[in-house]
């Protein structure tokens, strides 16, 4: 059986800040996750999981505290 996809994203304050100072909808960042869970990869930083869309990236946490249903986006960039 696959593991259960998150369904509901909440975010770090940090995440906040950085997706605000970067003038990214929150919209945009929490598809990425929801649509890029199936593709992303293995984080070696303080978030378990990267995903990507376009020049996008999102570093987040699934589950989030045991929750399957929840993902928590720990941090964001673009790429040049």
């Amino acid at each position: 059986m696959a593991a259960p996809e998150p369904r509901i994203v909440v975010w770090s304050d940090h995440a906040l800040a950085k997706a605000w100072l970067l003038g990214i909808a929150r919209t945009d960042v929490e598809d990425a996750v929801l649509d890029g869970h199936r593709a992303r990869t293995h984080n070696t930083g303080a978030a378990d999981w990267l995903t990507s869309a376009g020049p996008l990236r999102v570093a987040y946490n699934h589950p989030d505290r045991g929750d399957v249903a929840t993902a928590q986006i720990v941090t964001l960039w673009r790429r040049p």
